[in-house]
């Protein structure tokens, strides 16, 4: 918990719609839905912050270590040898209101479609995102 933790390559990425989280793991074709705590949790991993210093400013760290092994099981992050950043204070604030668990739910509906080649993995005659027959 004392290393900091990053993006396990190139192929995560993330956005926020509406308030919501939205993480894609571009190599398999999974993405995760964070709840407002996890998106929380998130930021400050994302910002340097080591989970040592996340759970330091939840004021109920339940959850965390749970959320930070899910994280990892899920291929999202990695450990990094580089020097954690201190906390923002924004950060901080935002941590210690929390009132419940980070959680993230697991999809692979679109996996197919994900991690298809849309130039070499389509049908010929229907175009993308229709794949074509496998042989």
């Amino acid at each position: 918990m004392d290393q900091r933790v990053v993006p396990a390559g190139p192929d995560i990425v993330f956005e926020e719609f509406d308030g919501d989280l939205v993480v894609l793991n571009l190599s398999t074709g999974r993405y995760f839905g964070f709840n407002p705590a996890a998106a929380v949790v998130w930021e400050a991993l994302m910002a340097g912050s080591a989970p040592r210093d996340v759970a330091e400013a939840m004021l109920q760290t339940r959850g965390l270590n749970e959320f930070v092994a899910e994280l990892r099981a899920n291929d999202l992050v990695v450990a990094s040898d580089m020097t954690p950043v201190d906390l923002a204070p924004s950060l901080a604030t935002k941590l210690a209101a929390l009132g419940t668990a980070p959680q993230l739910e697991a999809y692979d509906d679109l996996a197919d479609l994900i991690v298809a080649d849309p130039i070499h993995d389509t049908d010929e005659a229907q175009g993308w995102p229709v794949r074509a027959p496998e042989a």
